[in-house]
């Protein structure tokens, strides 16, 4: 069976873990810079970390890019999205290829 975690706030890790992932709780998202490497060290196949708690650690985030484990996405926060998991993959998509060719929505 795949080890996932998810990282994020209580409210939006707490109903992964009736799925039986791992969940670390960041009540305070500059907490996660020093929690990375904890989670890091379990050799998790996956790992969900929520748009708010990302956005302060998109270079952690990176640095495990080019690794095949484990897959880190970018999930919403149980209050609603911020654009960081999109903008997460906009910028994976860029590497790839070279150029931005994903279509934004317009801000209105």
């Amino acid at each position: 069976m795949s080890k996932v975690a998810v990282v994020g706030d209580k409210t939006s890790v707490l109903g992964f873990r009736g799925l039986g992932f791992d969940t670390y709780v960041v009540e305070e998202p500059e907490e996660a810079r020093s929690m990375w490497p904890q989670v890091l060290e379990k050799d998790y196949d996956v790992i969900f970390v929520t748009e708010d708690i990302y956005e302060k650690i998109p270079d952690l985030v990176f640095e495990l890019a080019e690794e095949a484990r484990p897959a880190v996405s970018v999930i919403p926060p149980a209050t609603g999205s911020t654009g960081a998991g999109g903008e997460k993959i906009r910028r994976i998509v860029e590497k790839a290829i070279g150029s931005d060719v994903l279509i934004r929505e317009e801000e209105e």
